[in-house]
């Protein structure tokens, strides 16, 4: 048995096509890395921009808590008001009831 040792080339058609598919992965790649720099930059400011609104929201709230010692919430409003209307009712309830007591102590004051 003789082994056929003859060394095969490409041709220059394979040579050009392997360079030219080695040119186009290298691009490809490269295009995928400016691409990943692009996202890690757009990532790093929407982090940037998350963390400023989260400490915003952190301010907010501290000043809401710092309004509620100061300021009276709506609910708080409405039950002083509730309980003041029912005092007011009660007071006219009082002030008609003198004013019944008074007319028949005038009246029986009349008839004597």
């Amino acid at each position: 048995m003789i082994e056929d040792t003859t060394d095969v080339k490409p041709s220059v058609f394979e040579r050009h096509m392997q360079t030219a598919i080695q040119v186009i992965l290298v691009l490809l790649v490269g295009w995928a890395g400016m691409k990943l720099v692009t996202i890690g930059e757009s990532s790093a400011v929407l982090r940037e921009r998350l963390l400023y609104q989260g400490e915003q929201i952190e301010r907010l709230r501290r000043d809401l808590r710092d309004w509620s010692n100061v300021y009276y919430t709506k609910s708080d409003a409405d039950r002083e008001i509730g309980s003041l209307k029912s005092s007011v009712e009660s007071i006219k309830s009082s002030v008609s009831g003198l004013r019944d007591r008074i007319t028949v102590i005038e009246g029986k004051a009349n008839d004597s």
